[in-house]
């Protein structure tokens, strides 16, 4: 195993996901599938043996759960960094899962190419990006950055005017400078509460509760109204239909907009 790529472990009990991701990340020059764990129990014994850089953790799986597995990591000083993959957007879900420490979370289904993303901005050692391992996310950022607030707010617009989301809510503006501010500091979503609401709330001399219900509102409304097809596209059609009323948490809302604003800004190499 090179020591120069991300290790990256895989635990998720669906087995055509695993193929599908394992041939993805196969074919990444700075990254290394060391192993996969269909269960949780798996999962803590192929940690303590690969030590990966990354774990891809599904909450959903037989044996141990994916909480169980990071209740088994607390203590470990080597722990890798986790991302959740989860088809759950309850909020008391997420904040503990940021509270154990995951590093990301993403709804099934996403887009590979963002998980990506996401293993190389949270995997390489310290943190740190080597020039050899730039990737397509460092572009898209400094594509993101260097837009003006107009365009990116255009950028928004069309996204919310595709959705169906209510233009005359006070929280839409809230949402839409949140999807900016998004794209523009990829890290201010591990805690909306703490670091983003208020930063809103500041800007239009508001509260950060009363940013937080605006927003929430926005999206329930848009989920219940708003264009059926395009909130299947973007959150998934089973959840979906299963039960209309389950509208997505604001931090889920606020990163699947962004990530494909940042899949939109991508600069051709």
């Amino acid at each position: 195993m090179s020591e120069n790529r991300i290790q990256v472990l895989l635990a998720d009990n669906n087995r055509e996901l695993c193929s599908v991701l394992a041939e993805h990340i196969g074919i990444q020059e700075d990254m290394e599938l060391v192993a996969i764990a269909y269960d949780g129990l798996q999962a803590v014994e192929l940690i303590k043996e690969y030590q990966p850089d990354v774990l891809i953790l599904d909450i959903t799986m037989p044996y141990l759960d994916g909480i169980g597995v990071m209740e088994r990591l607390a203590d470990n000083p080597d722990a890798p960094k986790v991302i959740v993959l989860t088809a759950f957007e309850q909020e008391s879900m997420v904040q503990r899962l940021i509270a154990m420490g995951a590093v990301y979370y993403m709804v099934k289904p996403f887009d590979t190419l963002i998980l990506l993303e996401r293993i190389r901005q949270f995997g390489h050692k310290n943190g740190n990006y080597t020039k050899e391992s730039q990737n397509i996310y460092s572009s898209v950022l400094s594509a993101a950055r260097g837009l003006s607030r107009h365009q990116l707010e255009l950028e928004v617009t069309k996204i919310f005017h595709e959705m169906g989301v209510p233009a005359h809510f006070r929280g839409y503006a809230y949402l839409r400078d949140a999807i900016i501010l998004a794209i523009q500091e990829e890290d201010i979503l591990g805690n909306i509460t703490k670091n983003l609401y208020p930063r809103i709330a500041e800007k239009y001399n508001s509260t950060s509760s009363g940013v937080e219900s605006a927003i929430r509102h926005t999206i329930e409304i848009g989920w219940e109204r708003g264009n059926l097809e395009s909130f299947k596209k973007m959150f998934g059609t089973e959840n979906y239909q299963k039960d209309r009323s389950r509208f997505p948490t604001a931090a889920s809302f606020i990163a699947k907009v962004a990530d494909r604003i940042r899949l939109q800004l991508q600069i051709p190499s």
